[in-house]
């Protein structure tokens, strides 16, 4: 079990880091000329400021450990009871009611990927403006993560909330702004 554990763990990894690895440019034919076009995108994301809140969330989902910035971070719980969700869409587990309003819950494995859909979860992760909160593991306090130890992700546009990879500890930094968007394009507003 402990050694299916740790296999599922680096396949992970290296898929997250495989993520991360820029695709080689091939070099055009030498009869082609080259022109280069300026194009609007998105920003990249942005990198954080040196006096910026540089704590981070280690969220664990299927095995996987995710980053999310607590400065987005509005408050955690042990998983409470959830309203059923109005969609079948797996990434939804439901909604939960709080004092000032209604959070829809997202299974964070299931945005890994759909193979990752109803893993165990037991906390529940409040982001933002509580209209949203993620559904995962959580078993330690918030970390600090260096930027400059974090491999950044630009105009990426598979998983375009996950914006980076950190080296230490190894996990995928969540993009939260990014992911909300995410989500309501994934499962309406």
């Amino acid at each position: 079990m402990i050694r299916a554990m740790h296999d599922a763990e680096q396949i992970v990894a290296g898929y997250l880091a495989e993520l991360l690895t820029p695709l080689p440019v091939p070099e055009p034919p030498a009869q082609v000329k080259v022109v280069a076009i300026q194009t609007w995108s998105d920003p990249p994301p942005p990198v954080p400021a040196p006096d910026a809140d540089t704590r981070y969330l280690l969220c664990i989902a299927a095995g996987v450990k995710l980053a999310v910035p607590m400065a987005d971070v509005t408050h955690m719980l042990p998983m409470p009871p959830l309203t059923p969700p109005n969609t079948t869409n797996p990434v939804c587990l439901g909604r939960w009611r709080h004092p000032s309003g209604e959070a829809r819950v997202a299974d964070l494995g299931a945005i890994l990927s759909i193979d990752m859909a109803a893993n165990p979860v037991s906390t529940l992760v409040i982001l933002g403006n509580r209209s949203w909160a993620l559904a995962c593991v959580v078993n330690d306090e918030p970390v600090e993560l260096d930027a400059e130890s974090i491999q950044w992700r630009h105009g990426a546009t598979s998983r375009p909330w996950l914006v980076g990879m950190s080296k230490e500890p190894k996990c995928g930094v969540i993009g939260t702004a990014a992911l909300i968007e995410w989500l309501e394009q994934e499962l309406g507003p």
